[in-house]
């Protein structure tokens, strides 16, 4: 077992730190939110729009961002900040998606005219340039039961979610980590994982997108079954192994925090090959709908790389081969875990 004084644990725990946004970020993004939500609401309730609650959300809330980073000629993700604004339309036809995603396209011309925006499938993007910050405009519609909301879809359904209840499952395996010996936290293994991810994809495989609830929820399963060890090292390496199984197998992952409010329905996971189910909603699969077998292996082979690689790290540590531990370090997060897991 590597001690929290080995090479790859003080490594990971600086390169942790640097990939969290910067403290001042947070600062910018607590008052640029709030006059978002301040100006949009604004207009909103102007042009006859019930606003009901604007709750906090994404990884901003869950303590699991990123900062924005170049990698080569590919842009690490980056803090995103998820603006969730639940409203309740006059009339049943501006409960659709596509009027919904036109008033605030609207809303956000008006508020924020020099601000380049960009209409998704389910939000309105807005590009602050200067601070480097994207915030999400997401119109979703209050349900019946307290603490859910609809998001809405293209194709005219509507699937139940909480937003605090996504936010309070992460959150709440933090805290139990905290609680544990030693320095290894749920929310920074979720930050390195969502790193790992990054340079994967930067690779061009099959692969073009992996879901940051997709990487949260294998996170979870991984630390509800392994919790965390001493060292990152060692947390990551049987974190990889067990996903490694999971994914090549294929095993179904869900969970078992929240009351099933809505009932299951077979016909919601109707031809797919893998399923990682939402907490708060089973209903919902998180795995990507248009992922074929080929994709999935792809997927699988990323986590027995990195089982691996994690592996020979240890080995080349106990041996004290540090170059060795630095290149392997380096294929599994980029160069920057050198260049910002600098060794004091």
């Amino acid at each position: 077992m590597l001690s929290k004084t080995s090479r790859s644990h003080r490594r990971l725990s600086n390169f942790v730190e640097w990939i969290k946004p910067e403290p001042e970020t947070r600062e910018v993004i607590i008052k640029q939110a709030g006059d978002i939500r301040l100006a949009i609401k604004g207009h909103a309730v102007a042009d006859g729009l019930s606003v009901l609650a604007t709750p906090n959300s994404g990884s901003f809330a869950k303590h699991t961002g990123l900062r924005r980073h170049m990698r080569g000629g590919a842009e690490i993700e980056g803090q995103d900040v998820d603006l969730p604004f639940v409203v309740k339309p006059a009339t049943a036809d501006g409960e659709h998606i596509d009027e919904l995603l036109r008033r605030f396209e609207r809303y956000a011309a008006k508020s924020y005219p020099e601000t380049p925006r960009e209409v998704t499938a389910s939000s309105v993007e807005l590009q602050f340039v200067a601070s480097k910050l994207n915030y999400d405009l997401v119109p979703m519609l209050l349900s019946d039961h307290p603490d859910y909301q609809l998001i809405l879809k293209k194709d005219g359904s509507r699937r139940l979610t909480s937003v605090a209840k996504h936010t309070e499952f992460v959150k709440k395996r933090t805290e139990d980590s905290q609680a544990l010996p030693g320095p290894v936290t749920f929310n920074e293994c979720v930050r390195l994982m969502k790193w790992w991810r990054c340079t994967r994809i930067s690779e061009k495989g099959s692969i073009d997108e992996v879901r940051t609830t997709l990487i949260e929820l294998m996170c979870a399963d991984a630390f509800d079954r392994l919790q965390v060890e001493s060292t990152y090292t060692a947390t990551l390496a049987r974190w990889f192994a067990w996903l490694a199984s999971v994914t090549a197998r294929r095993l179904t992952v869900r969970f078992l925090d929240y009351k099933t409010i809505e009932p299951f329905k077979e016909s919601s996971q109707k031809n797919r090959l893998w399923y990682v189910l939402d907490p708060v909603n089973e209903n919902n699969n998180v795995v990507h709908s248009n992922w074929t077998s080929i994709q999935l292996s792809e997927f699988a082979d990323w986590f027995a790389s990195g089982r691996d690689a994690l592996s020979r790290i240890m080995s080349h540590e106990q041996a004290g081969r540090d170059t060795a531990v630095d290149q392997l370090l380096a294929e599994l997060f980029g160069n920057a875990v050198i260049a910002h897991g600098e060794l004091s």
